[in-house]
């Protein structure tokens, strides 16, 4: 026990027990010390928050980039490549558009016949290949199957590793094709018109290819989306899709739309169709909707 003497000894021992002797201690020796601990003192846990930001930055980032998408529904499509490497880019941007992508190198036809898929890709880069392969021949052969398939076309830049004769072979599938950085827009486009057809047959409406006609509110529809057309148009085209294939003649055509007191001549009906085919985006020379029959009338093109 310390002995006390004098009045300095009592407070020097009562000093550490009296309120606020830390904080006089600490500024006796920032004192002492020129300010230098005072910068030390600050300084320290600024450089702990800042490191602790730091560790925390890239997790955090990671963490942002990563955020899951649950995808509310999905489609399924067969891709079918002997080089999937190829097309890594494309299954991710499919798989990041909620699309099911399902891998095939070659074609199995006991599994891809079981299979429901909305489409199905064809890598006409490897068409030589695909070709040669007897399932494939078959799958190609299969008209519900050709109706669902588009050909993805070499990057651009890129060799063809099959050559000409993968070229070749791609021409004799006669399937729209796309570049793997246009196919995402191609798919949506295609799907699209899946399901006007599917949406025109299960409420009976009058429809072809990607066309339908809505006979309540006189309206027509191509891929989803409506085509301003004339009375006369929209006549014209719907008898088209009724006859279902069967040629029309200018004088049958005169009669049924214009009516038998129409004082004119045929070539009233090759003004009109060359105006619905314009809307319609279709062309005399390729047609994809109404074909000419030299000499005789119209109808609808295989």
């Amino acid at each position: 026990m310390p002995m006390i003497f004098s009045e300095e000894d009592l407070q020097r021992i009562a000093e550490p027990h009296l309120h606020g002797y830390g904080a006089a201690v600490a500024e006796e020796a920032r004192s002492a010390l020129g300010g230098g601990a005072s910068g030390i003192a600050e300084e320290a846990p600024a450089e702990a928050a800042r490191d602790a930001r730091d560790e925390r930055g890239p997790f955090r980032e990671a963490a942002a980039e990563a955020a899951p998408i649950v995808c509310a529904s999905t489609r399924r499509i067969v891709l079918i490549s002997p080089y999937p490497n190829l097309l890594h880019e494309l299954i991710r941007d499919l798989s990041a558009a909620c699309y099911d992508v399902l891998v095939f190198h070659r074609v199995d036809d006991l599994v891809l016949h079981s299979l429901q898929a909305d489409l199905y890709l064809l890598d006409a880069g490897a068409a030589n290949v695909l070709s040669s392969d007897p399932g494939f021949r078959t799958f190609i052969a299969d008209p519900a199957k050709r109706r669902r398939a588009l050909a993805i076309k070499p990057q651009r830049g890129q060799t063809a590793y099959g050559g000409k004769a993968a070229r070749q072979a791609a021409e004799s599938w006669q399937l729209a094709a796309a570049a793997p950085h246009e196919m995402l827009e191609r798919i949506g486009q295609h799907l699209l018109r899946e399901r006007s057809a599917h949406a025109a047959a299960d409420e009976g409406l009058p429809g072809f290819k990607d066309l339908v006609v809505d006979t309540k509110r006189m309206a027509v529809f191509r891929s989803g989306s409506r085509v301003d057309l004339t009375k006369t148009e929209y006549e014209l085209l719907l008898h088209f899709i009724l006859a279902e294939g069967a040629v029309l003649t200018r004088d049958h055509l005169m009669e049924e739309i214009w009516g038998a007191a129409f004082f004119g001549n045929s070539n009233v009906v090759d003004v009109h169709v060359k105006s619905l085919r314009r809307k319609l985006g279709d062309s005399a020379v390729s047609p994809s909707y109404i074909e000419t029959v030299r000499g005789v009338g119209y109808r609808l093109a295989d």
